[in-house]
């Protein structure tokens, strides 16, 4: 049987899941490199789940909705209109690659408390 990846808590509401994109920056790594994975937001948190055959879980990583200071868009590299850019209160950030970016982009910002 295979392994669930993500798993529902109590009182949480999928908001979108499975959803294909990259990750370009994330605390656990000094350099940022492209991570393919997949994403799933919820009224609680977002999480990533990086895909590939080696490494995956020491750079996959999930983060809490009320933990985020602070949401926008930006560039990936080279120059593409894909990015937003999250910062978190303690001051971590993350770069997340997804199309159609302003639907996640509001579905966090309608969840930030």
């Amino acid at each position: 049987m295979a392994k669930k990846l993500f798993e529902v808590r109590e009182n949480e509401e999928i908001l979108a899941n499975h959803v294909s994109g990259d990750c370009w920056k994330m605390p656990q790594l000094a350099i940022s490199r492209q991570i393919s994975g997949k994403y799933y937001f919820t009224n609680q948190r977002i999480a990533f789940f990086a895909s590939g055959l080696i490494g995956t879980k020491s750079v996959s990583w999930e983060i809490e909705i009320k933990d985020i200071a602070s949401v926008k868009t930006c560039m990936t590299p080279p120059f593409f209109p894909f990015g937003i850019l999250i910062t978190m209160k303690n001051g971590d950030k993350y770069k997340l690659a997804l199309m159609k970016r302003k639907k996640y982009v509001n579905i966090i910002l309608e969840h930030i408390q």
